[in-house]
C-alpha cells in the first residue's frame, strides 16, 4: 500500500476513534450522573421498587441501554470501532422514563403511573353562527371609502286636464353619501414554544379571534352609528315603521312587508332576536297547541314566505325588513390572519403577537328598503 493513503487511512480512523471516544465519554459521564441520581440523589428513586413497579418493562430497558452503552465506550477505549453501528440514542430512553415519576411516597422511592390521555384537538369556545353575513349581498372594492347617490322621488304623474295646462311635475332629489371602510381587528400573544408543540392550538387561535373579528362586524352591520372609523349600519340608514293595525310580533313583520311592497321593494329578509323568533314559537291556540310545529317538530325560521335571520347583534325587542336589492356589504379585505414576532421584545421572549383583521363597509342606497320596528315586549 502506498505510505501516503496508508498515511491518510491512519490519521482517518485515528480521527475517528478520537470524535467516538470523545461522544461516548460524554454519553457515559451523563449515565453515570443519572445512576448516582437514581440510587440515592437528587431523584430519590428506589431502584428495587421500580423493577417490581407497572413501569418496571420501562425501567429494564433503560437499565439495558445502560448496560448497551456502557460496553460501547468499553469497546471503543479499546478501539474496536466495529461497535459503532450498535449506537442507540438514550436522550429518548431516559425522557420517557423522567416524563413519568410520580410524586416521592413515604420512603422517598418515586412511582410510575400511567401516562395522561391527552386530546390532540383543542377545545375552543362556543362561537355562534354568522347567519347575516351569509345573506347580504356583497362586492368588492378598491377604495378606503365609497360614494354613493340615495334618490328620492316626489310626485305623482297625472293627467293632463286640457291642451295648454301644466303637467304634473314629479321631483328627483338625490343626496350624496359616503359608506366607510372601517379596519375590524384583534390580535392575542403566545409563547413560540407551545405553538411548536401544539400544532392544533394555532389553529384554534386563528379561528377564535377570526371570529370575533367577523362577529362584530356583523354587529356593526345592524347596530352601527357612523362617524369616522365607522360603520353606518342597517338601523340607523334604514326607516323607522310605526305598525297601525298589527299588534303581535308575526303581525307587525307581516303589515312592514305590506307597506314596502306597496312602495315598490320587494322584502325578501326579516330579522330577529333569537329569543323574539323563540316568542313566535310558542304561540299556542286557545287550546293550547302549537301554532308555527311543535317542540318535537318546529318549523324552520320564516314568516310570510320570507327568510327569518336570527342573530343576538339584534337588539331584543327590534325587527327588520329588508328588500336585500339595495344592500350591499362593501369587502375591502377579506379576513386575515398574521403572526409576528417584531412586536416590543416579542423576539427575545420567544412570543409572537397573532393579529386577525379585515376592512369592511356597508351601502344601503335607498332607506326603504330597510324598515325597521318595535316588537311587543311579551306573545307573539
Amino acid at each position: 500500500m502506498d505510505a501516503e493513503l496508508k498515511s491518510a487511512l491512519e490519521n482517518g480512523f485515528e480521527l475517528i476513534e478520537a470524535t467516538s471516544k470523545k461522544r461516548y465519554a460524554e454519553l457515559g459521564d451523563r449515565l453515570t450522573d443519572l445512576e448516582q441520581r437514581s440510587v440515592g440523589g437528587a431523584l430519590a428513586i428506589d431502584t428495587k421498587s421500580l423493577t417490581a413497579s407497572p413501569g418496571s418493562t420501562a425501567v429494564k430497558e433503560l437499565m439495558n441501554d445502560v448496560s448497551i452503552k456502557s460496553a460501547q465506550r468499553a469497546a471503543i477505549e479499546n478501539k474496536q470501532l466495529s461497535t459503532l453501528n450498535a449506537r442507540v440514542s438514550v436522550d429518548v430512553d431516559v425522557k420517557s422514563i423522567l416524563v413519568n415519576l410520580g410524586n416521592a411516597g413515604a420512603t422517598g422511592a418515586a412511582t410510575f403511573g400511567t401516562p395522561a390521555d391527552r386530546n390532540p384537538n383543542i377545545g375552543t369556545p362556543g362561537l355562534r353562527p354568522l347567519r347575516l353575513l351569509d345573506v347580504l349581498p356583497r362586492r368588492s372594492t378598491l377604495s378606503d371609502s365609497v360614494e354613493y347617490v340615495r334618490l328620492e322621488a316626489t310626485g305623482e304623474a297625472a293627467e293632463q286636464e286640457s291642451e295648454g295646462t301644466a303637467k304634473a311635475e314629479i321631483d328627483l332629489e338625490g343626496d350624496k353619501a359616503l359608506a366607510n371602510i372601517v379596519t375590524i381587528a384583534g390580535w392575542t400573544a403566545a409563547s413560540r414554544q407551545v405553538l411548536a408543540d401544539n400544532q392544533a392550538l394555532s389553529s384554534a387561535i386563528n379561528t377564535v379571534i377570526g371570529h370575533k373579528c367577523l362577529s362584530r362586524l356583523e354587529n356593526r352591520l345592524i347596530n352601527g352609528t357612523g362617524g369616522p372609523g365607522k360603520i353606518d349600519g342597517l338601523i340607523n340608514l334604514g326607516t323607522v315603521y310605526t305598525p297601525t293595525l298589527g299588534t303581535s310580533a308575526a303581525d307587525i313583520v307581516g303589515e312592514a312587508m305590506v307597506e314596502q311592497a306597496n312602495r315598490g321593494y320587494i322584502p325578501n329578509l326579516i330579522l330577529l332576536n333569537p329569543k323574539d323568533w323563540f316568542g313566535i314559537q310558542i304561540t299556542k291556540t286557545t287550546a293550547g297547541e302549537y301554532i308555527f310545529g311543535s317542540p318535537t317538530n318546529p318549523v324552520p325560521p320564516g314568516l310570510w314566505n320570507s327568510v327569518i335571520v336570527t342573530t343576538p347583534s339584534m337588539p331584543q325587542g327590534k325587527g327588520m325588513t329588508i328588500d336585500t336589492r339595495f344592500t350591499t356589504l362593501l369587502d375591502r379585505e377579506q379576513m386575515s390572519v398574521l403572526v409576528s414576532n417584531s412586536h416590543q421584545d416579542y423576539f427575545t421572549r420567544n412570543l409572537v403577537a397573532i393579529l386577525a383583521e379585515l376592512r369592511a363597509g356597508l351601502e344601503v342606497t335607498d332607506a326603504g328598503a330597510v324598515y325597521s320596528f318595535a316588537l311587543p315586549s311579551s306573545g307573539p
